[in-house]
């Protein structure tokens, strides 16, 4: 019963949910809460589904896997507009980058998207100095269906795919 009430409770969440949030809704424990959680998991990983559930930083997400995502755009909502999403791009593309820079390439605008990615955990911010430098986060690779979190490896990537897309 636990796991089928956690299993509805991601399938209807449109963002990702701490497990104290899943626990006051249930009223159960932490523990008892995130085994349901893996086992809700392991059954979506076992059945080779479209769908998983990812842990992004401290949250948890169903949703469609990344290579399945095309299929569904059209019926779904964004959790990130097109602006923080384009911001996103630049940081993942870049990385590192300062916030100085990023501010000149996508305007004032940016420093709104930078706090909303930062507090999606998608990516760092770190002080340097009297800079920010910002890089992109395992949960972006997560969130992203990147197999490396490796920000290097996530910028090549990024770069193959819009050659291809551009070519």
């Amino acid at each position: 019963m636990l796991e089928k009430a956690v299993e509805s409770i991601l399938f209807s969440s449109p963002e990702a949910l701490e497990i104290s949030e899943i626990c006051k809704i249930l009223k159960e424990k932490p523990e008892e809460v995130e085994k349901a959680i893996e086992a809700v998991a392991r059954k979506y990983r076992e059945m080779d589904s479209a769908i998983e559930i990812v842990k992004i930083g401290d949250r948890y997400l169903m949703r469609v896997k990344p290579e399945f995502t095309h299929f569904v755009e059209k019926f779904t909502e964004r959790d990130l507009d097109r602006g923080t999403m384009r911001t996103l791009a630049v940081i993942a593309v870049k990385q590192p980058i300062t916030l100085a820079k990023l501010a000149k390439i996508r305007g004032n605008k940016c420093y709104e998207h930078v706090k909303k990615l930062s507090e999606l955990k998608l990516i760092n911010l770190e002080k340097k100095g009297r800079s920010t430098i910002l890089t992109t986060t395992e949960a972006f690779a997560s969130y992203f269906g990147f197999d490396s979190k490796d920000p290097e490896t996530i910028k090549e990537k990024l770069k193959e795919f819009f050659k291809e897309k551009s070519g």
